[in-house]
């Protein structure tokens, strides 16, 4: 782990253009810690103190694992079925129509005939997607006069437009897994937020689990601090909220942990003895969703730059992408000069530039956090993709 550290300490150096700090951690499937690092401080500002193992983090759509084991949990009790019709759990979602885009820059609406399921929306193959990424979706939420960038926390207000495809027939990055867990809320009759402390974080003893970090004020008084990448390299701290209070908890971003925390819910996916869901479930969570030339999976390919390929060492080529029901999961071993990654990883990430992994065969999990914006910031990639490589190289 030597190359990854020199390559972090030179990036967290204040006169660098690099990161304000960032933590590395990797453990075992007995919850053992294997390496722990911390380097940099907290945001970028003079005096900034030194950042801390137990920082708590934006964890943005690091969530949506949390909120898959939420709705797996469901089906093991016999709520939902994993291709149960979801029309009388979430008919918000279900009843939106399908949008084609049209050549002059306009969108033509049709009624979607395709069921959709808990599948479809743990595998991003539900038809959702994030307005921003779609220009057809802009032009929709023009004409509705709304915002691209709806600030409502209540999941059927924020995402209220149409999807792109039949449910099962592509493959998009997006508000599924919100979806899945206003869904996982109707089902068990309370908040996510308290079905996630009551069934994920405390038979864990996990504590710094909240959508609402004022809830916990030992939380909140070790937030990160965000920091944003300017035109000229350097970073500057933010200093206006990235998300309004929530008024609900979505299952696709929002949520707030520290690494040790997070890495016992990854401990429990690779343990022989699980707590959270039940083995055969587990070995669904890790197992690929996609058929080989499959709709989902060729839709994977063309777009692979602005989502799925940064978990690959953001280059795609010679990767066969797939999606299992915790997240993207790696099916063959990639090897490169720069880059290694073991096949049977399930791994993804979070907005401000964090990365988690999971490998239940070579039981090892890990985690690289930091709180950096934008999205797939170079420096922030770079250094993920560097840890990840070292994590293989070190441990498996």
């Amino acid at each position: 782990m030597q190359s990854f550290e020199a390559s972090l300490a030179k990036a967290t150096k204040k006169d660098s253009n690099g990161l304000a700090g960032a933590v590395a951690a990797v453990v075992d499937k007995t919850g053992k810690f294997l390496y722990q690092h911390v380097q940099g401080t907290n945001g970028v500002s003079a005096g900034a103190a030194p950042l801390q193992f137990d920082q708590t983090y934006f964890l943005a759509s690091a969530t949506k694992l949390i909120a898959s084991i939420a709705a797996l949990q469901c089906v093991e009790r016999g709520l939902i079925k994993l291709d149960d019709p979801l029309d009388k759990h979430i008919p918000e979602f279900t009843s939106q129509k399908i949008i084609t885009p049209t050549e002059d820059g306009g969108f033509e609406l049709h009624d979607a005939t395709k069921p959709v399921t808990l599948r479809h929306l743990l595998t991003h193959s539900s038809g959702a997607a994030y307005t921003q990424f779609i220009p057809s979706l802009m032009a929709w939420r023009e004409s509705q006069g709304q915002s691209p960038f709806e600030m409502s926390r209540d999941v059927a207000k924020k995402y209220p437009e149409p999807r792109l495809f039949e449910a099962g027939e592509g493959w998009m990055y997006g508000s599924s897994t919100d979806w899945a867990g206003l869904l996982v809320s109707r089902l068990t009759s309370q908040s996510l937020g308290d079905y996630v402390e009551a069934n994920i974080a405390s038979p864990l003893n996990i504590t710094s689990f909240t959508w609402q970090p004022e809830r916990k004020p030992a939380v909140a008084d070790k937030l990160m601090r965000i920091s944003v990448r300017q035109p000229d390299g350097s970073l500057v701290d933010m200093t206006e909220p990235l998300v309004p209070v929530f008024e609900t908890e979505n299952g696709g971003a929002g949520m707030h942990a520290n690494v040790e925390d997070y890495t016992r819910v990854l401990v429990d996916l690779i343990s022989d003895t699980p707590v959270l869901l039940k083995p055969e479930t587990i070995e669904l969570l890790f197992t690929p969703q996609f058929a080989d030339g499959g709709p989902e999976q060729t839709a994977m390919i063309p777009i692979g730059a602005m989502t799925w390929g940064a978990h690959t060492g953001r280059r795609t080529e010679g990767i066969t992408p797939n999606y299992a029901l915790g997240g993207y999961i790696v099916t063959h071993d990639v090897e490169r000069e720069d880059y290694l990654i073991r096949k049977g990883t399930l791994r993804w990430s979070g907005m401000l530039n964090l990365h988690w992994g999971a490998n239940k065969e070579r039981g090892v999990g890990y985690m690289f956090a930091t709180q950096i914006l934008p999205w797939n910031d170079d420096v922030s990639q770079d250094l993920a993709a560097e840890f990840e490589t070292a994590v293989w190289r070190t441990f498996g």
